[in-house]
């Protein structure tokens, strides 16, 4: 949906525990998105490369090494993703782009402490949100130690920390909850082969990206209570979601601020309506933009429809990724229950409460809800 004038820079990050398939996907993703039209440029994985030019992790005991080493991992993410990024932009304006990226700047927050963690960001002036919503897409391949033990190896990565199917776990784990709260976050498991788990992976990136792919509908159920003390761990974002005035016929273009912890990200967001109306699945393409970027497409609201104001806690269970949105201001009391697209036939989590299934309904469409009076929910805290 891009105008044909300049197309971005789609940057999708695979992650993941070790052993789960990333770098040997690679190819094969590079290849079949080479095929439907893309320009492919990969960044490896930054610790493996540091590792096997002399900074080797395994010599490392004391926690200010440790510190160095994940903070230098941090400065090398950034500046490549940049780097490659710009390079793209300058030298290929026209041409469809996507930057796959083994592992993004999050995961260096699963190999640290909280504190050294936040030290880092203070340090260098850095936020969560900035840094995980920096990426178009996030997929996590689960690691072969949980679903496919017999699999799991330590050869091949010299980075690689984890001895034992254990470990493998206890890193997939943190690695998955580091990047909680992305808007584009799916977690791909090992029930099937990995032939199936790298075409999967291939599916959503296209699909994140806005090319038309046919995948599982993302269902929706109202929620009637809540039991938070059960809930795993979890990462909540604010969202503002405005409507715009779309110049173009079957285009719907909103404005998203997501906030947390006092920092702001801010897209726009086009969707091609015209392929929902005749069965097919939308399009849908977002851009970030600057805060002042945004504040100036606000002249553009429609004023018939208020913004869309949510709490949105984001969670994994069962290795399945699901959003709980918690409406404000006019729809207060109204909380829906979403679950990703590869969710679908999974048992809901036990500690959420729900009621109706809803997916499809239009009355419950994020632009119903900005148009209509506030429906009436029940949000209870066990």
């Amino acid at each position: 949906m891009a105008s044909g004038l300049y197309e971005p820079v789609y940057m999708i990050v695979l992650t993941g525990g070790p052993c789960s398939g990333k770098s040997t996907s690679l190819a094969y993703l590079t290849e079949k998105l080479s095929d439907h039209g893309f320009m492919v440029a990969v960044i490896p994985e930054t610790a493996t490369m540091i590792t096997n030019n002399g900074i080797n992790r395994h010599i490392m005991d004391r926690m200010g090494q440790i510190l160095a080493y994940q903070e230098a991992i941090v400065d090398i993410q950034l500046a490549m993703e940049d780097t490659y990024r710009t390079a793209m932009e300058r030298a290929f304006p026209n041409r469809k782009k996507i930057l796959l990226l083994d592992r993004g700047v999050m995961d260096t927050k699963a190999y640290l402490p909280k504190k050294e963690w936040e030290e880092i960001l203070a340090k260098k002036n850095l936020s969560e949100i900035n840094l995980r919503d920096r990426y178009s897409g996030v997929v996590h391949l689960l690691t072969a130690a949980d679903g496919a033990p017999e699999h799991y190896s330590t050869d091949g990565n010299p980075a690689r920390l984890e001895n034992t199917v254990e470990d493998a776990i206890a890193a997939d784990r943190r690695t998955r909850n580091a990047w909680l709260g992305h808007r584009r976050f799916v977690v791909v498991d090992n029930r099937t082969g990995f032939e199936e788990k790298i075409r999967k992976t291939l599916n959503i990136i296209l699909h994140h990206v806005g090319y038309p792919v046919a995948m599982g509908k993302e269902r929706r159920y109202l929620v009637k209570g809540i039991d938070f003390t059960a809930m795993p761990e979890h990462q909540s974002v604010d969202i503002e979601q405005t409507y715009l005035v779309s110049r173009f016929p079957g285009q719907e273009v909103r404005l998203k601020r997501r906030g947390q912890n006092s920092a702001c990200m801010y897209f726009v967001v086009r969707r091609d309506v015209t392929a929902e109306e005749t069965g097919g699945s939308p399009r849908e393409e977002e851009e970030i933009i600057s805060e002042r970027e945004y504040v100036n497409l606000l002249k553009m609201r429609n004023s018939r429809l208020e913004s869309v104001v949510k709490e949105r806690v984001c969670f994994v269970w069962n290795n399945k990724h699901y959003e709980l949105d918690i409406y404000k201001g006019r729809n207060q009391g109204l909380v829906i229950l979403e679950t990703g697209f590869l969710g679908q036939g999974a048992p809901l989590p036990p500690f959420v409460d729900t009621g109706e299934e809803i997916t499809g309904v239009k009355d419950y469409a994020e632009e119903a809800l900005a148009a209509k009076r506030p429906v009436r929910g029940k949000r209870k805290k066990k």
